[in-house]
Order: structure tokens, then sequence, then C-alpha cells
């Protein structure tokens, strides 16, 4: 069993009260400094206003990245450098959240509606008492006080869980919409999308023949295989860009020499990978080293953190073969459908990115100060 909250912790990297829905457990309120609204955004003629809960949460998830354990820097002469980086990397996760949110708008769903509400409430519940959710079985916190100090731990309070639950299921609701409940192997069996996103084989046979999806083969080294991270992976790679010249199986028997966890299936017959298929929040970092090679060319080993573990991730590309498009039409149909998906994100995710506006109460703010909500 799991517990529930680590099947959200995949959105802690990306960092609002229930509005409605029955309640479960009674809601936190937030402080009154918790709720100062830090910046705000305007698109589709429809205003966000993100708290500076969610802008902490998100400094101290990603300061490590910015100031290398050196804390000193948020408080000496170049804190401004610094305070720009870390600014840039929480606009994109507040893109990514609120992006999300104005993709529904766009498609006519409502991400604060009671029904949503419910759910976030069901997800507490869960994430408290332990159940079932889609067939999975999680381990609760056993109380409602753990679960509160788990949020702690992680620099949350209730509301900006609560916005992670919101935007996780927002997601849901795009994907159903847009793709339906239609999987691959459904499409192996002629079933057709009941989403909105239409396709045809002359569409798929398009979208794999063009420049917005190339083949590759990939491995990694994950945290769990072994202490020394950052050495395996280079000697990974070492290994895989010695095999490179020798062509796509010389790359292959080199992964599989080096314990790929990927699976065998996918080894030998290579992946597929589009420009918005994948999460922007995890995965942007090894799609762009990705589609920047040449064919025959190796990627440095990329940092990759799903939210579970942190990999290291190698990638070789290939030239896409008939055979590859034969063998496996149905998953390259259900990533052309991802895909789609992927480019009113990526809308949605520039025009928030465009339209953010700080308020004046990070302008005095001392950032060596932030800390965990007491």
């Amino acid at each position: 069993m799991k517990k529930i909250i680590a099947l959200f912790l995949v959105l802690a990297s990306l960092f609002l009260l229930v509005g409605c829905g029955d309640s479960f457990y009674e809601p936190v309120e937030s402080t009154e400094l918790e709720n100062t609204t830090v910046m705000t955004i305007k698109l589709d003629g429809r205003t966000y206003e993100v708290k500076y809960e969610l802008y902490r949460a998100l400094y101290l998830t990603h300061k490590s990245t910015v100031d290398g354990g050196d804390e000193s820097v948020w408080s000496g002469d170049e804190k401004d450098k610094y305070i720009e980086k870390i600014n840039a990397i929480i606009e994109e996760r507040i893109a990514d959240i609120y992006g999300a949110f104005a993709a529904c708008y766009r498609a006519d769903l409502d991400p604060y509606s009671t029904a949503v509400g419910k759910k976030i409430n069901e997800y507490i519940k869960i994430s408290v008492e332990g159940g079932t959710l889609g067939g999975v079985k999680y381990e609760g916190y056993g109380s409602y006080e753990k679960y509160l100090e788990k949020l702690a731990e992680l620099n949350l309070n209730y509301s900006v869980q609560t916005l992670l639950f919101r935007y996780s299921i927002a997601l849901d609701m795009l994907e159903e919409h847009y793709i339906g409940t239609i999987s691959v192997d459904d499409i192996k069996n002629g079933v057709i999308s009941d989403g909105d996103i239409e396709y045809s084989e002359s569409v798929v046979r398009a979208f794999y023949n063009s420049g917005e999806c190339i083949r590759i083969l990939r491995t990694y080294v994950s945290e769990y295989q072994s202490t020394e991270l950052e050495d395996v992976a280079n000697r990974v790679r070492s290994a895989i860009a010695e095999a490179a010249p020798r062509g796509e199986e010389a790359v292959l028997d080199a992964m599989i020499a080096n314990l790929s966890p990927i699976a065998q299936a996918e080894l030998e017959q290579g992946y597929l990978m589009a420009e918005h298929n994948l999460a922007r929040g995890y995965y942007q970092a090894m799609v762009d080293a990705a589609f920047a090679l040449d064919v025959g060319e190796v990627t440095e080993p990329i940092r990759i953190h799903d939210g579970n573990e942190l990999r290291y991730y190698i990638i070789y590309k290939c030239n896409k073969t008939e055979d590859y498009y034969t063998n496996n039409y149905a998953e390259i149909a259900y990533i052309y459908l991802k895909n789609e998906l992927g480019k009113k994100l990526n809308d949605t995710y520039s025009g928030i990115l465009d339209n953010i506006s700080y308020t004046d109460f990070l302008k005095d703010l001392d950032y060596s100060g932030i800390g965990a909500r007491k």
C-alpha cells in the first residue's frame, strides 16, 4: 500500500480552499500573510491571484537548485541575481498550474465545480483514513493532525495542497474531454477515441512523418540503483557514446549491458517522443535535449526528478522506420492524441507566462527569512 499523498508528490515540484462540496475535515484557514496576493494573472477575461503560500512553497521546493546549498546568497550582495533565477522557475510552475485551469475554461470545464470540490475532499479523506482510489489501495496517515504535519514537512499548507489536488483533477478532466477514456489497447482493437480530438490513419501518418516527433532509444540511472548517481550516469553515457558510431544495435547492446531499467519491448522498438506529449513540469529538459540531437547522437545525462525519484536519462536519436510505424501504430496514435492535448496546455502555459504581474509585496521580502508554516 502507498500513502495517497505520495501519488500527488509528483505535483510537489510544481507548486485555495475548497470552495464547495461536502467537507469531511475542517479546512485549515490560511493566515493573513499566507493569503497575501503576490502575483496577478489575466487571461481570457479571467483574473487569477497567486498567494504568498504558493510562492513560499515553490521557493522552498526549488531554492536549493538555485543556491546550491549556500543559503547566504539570499542576503548577499548578489541576492537580486538569485531572486531573478528562482522567480523564473516559480513562474514556470505557476504557469503549469494556472495554465491547466485556463485550458479547462477554454473547453467549458469548471475546475472549481461542486464535483471537483467533492473529489478534493475525498482525496483528503483517503489521505487521512486510507482507502481505494482508481483501483489502488492507499494507506492513510491515521489522523488529520498527522496529515497536516506531513504537509508542513513538504512546505505545504492545507490551501496549497488542495490547489495541487485541483490541478491534478483539472489535468484528468482535460484528458477525458479531449482524448476520452481510450487506451492503446482500445486503439489496437479498432476503438475510436470518444474525445474531442479527432484523428484518422492519415492524420497519424502525417504526424509520424513530421518533425513533431522523434524516435529514440533511452535509458536512465535511478537514485535507487546507485548512491553515486552522477558518476554512474556518466559512465553509462560514455559506453553508449562509444557504441553510437556503430549504430542502433550497438547502442541497444550497450544499454542492456549497463542494466537499463527500461522495459525490454521499448528497448528493442525504441520510443516515440513528441514535442508536447510529456508533462512539461518534469520532462521538458529531456524533450529539449532529445529534439536538439541529430540522428546518431547521444545526449549528456539529463537530470529529471518526477516527484518520486531522481533519474539521469541518456538518449540516443534513431531514424523513424516504416517497421516501427507498422508495429506500433496504436502507440503512435495515442501519442498523437497526447501531443495535441499538450499543445493546448502549452498555449495556456505561454499565455499565463506572458501575463504575470507582481504586486509590491515581494519588493521588501526578506528571502533569507522565508520558512515553512510553523
